[in-house]
């Protein structure tokens, strides 16, 4: 006898605790939601931040976001302006933190990704996006013209909040670049 009252005492406690944590669990959706409505705030403020710090480096225009590069060596810089026609966030993912990333005051950290869009350059002669385009075979920039469109897919920017400041690494395709000046296009040879 002593047996089954043992064997039912288990039984009802863990009936019990099931439906407790059933209870909890539908309890708690609301706390759950809380969590997800702040996980997609923080996302909101990610994406704002990675498109407030594209923003110091592209200028929205009426065919598109430019920016103006220069690259190469010192001593002979390749300067052109590239254009993307649009700047499109396709979503942001973030990344698991650690203890240690909690305790130096990290509060987000993760990656703002962009769809693919079609980018073209203009300025001193050199290749398409530094021969990156998926095209699979070169195309030359030049001074004075446009080149063609091609579709190209920028990399993501990673994003991180610390003590409450939003900071992007700043070693990014998309932020490599400055807002162009009239000598900017100038030098390009197009408007």
């Amino acid at each position: 006898m002593t047996g089954k009252k043992v064997f039912s005492l288990v039984n009802f406690l863990l009936i019990a605790t099931v439906a407790v944590g059933g209870c909890k669990k539908s309890g708690s959706s609301d706390s759950g939601s809380a969590g997800s409505d702040r996980a997609s705030a923080l996302d909101g403020e990610a994406q704002a931040a990675a498109m407030g710090e594209i923003q110091k480096h592209w200028a929205k225009g009426p065919d598109g976001w430019t920016t103006a590069r220069v690259s190469g060596s010192a001593y002979a810089p390749d300067r052109y302006i590239r254009q993307m026609r649009e700047l499109t966030v396709q979503g942001v993912q973030s990344s698991e933190l650690t203890d240690s990333d909690r305790l130096n005051g990290m509060e987000w950290a993760g990656e703002v990704t962009f769809k693919s869009a079609p980018c073209r350059e203009a300025g001193d002669a050199g290749l398409l996006l530094e021969g990156m385009s998926n095209l699979g075979l070169s195309v030359n920039r030049q001074r004075g013209r446009w080149t063609q469109w091609v579709d190209f897919q920028p990399e993501a920017i990673r994003v991180q909040k610390v003590k409450g400041q939003w900071q992007a690494q700043q070693d990014t395709w998309l932020l490599r670049g400055g807002i162009p000046q009239p000598a900017d296009y100038a030098n390009a040879g197009v408007k």
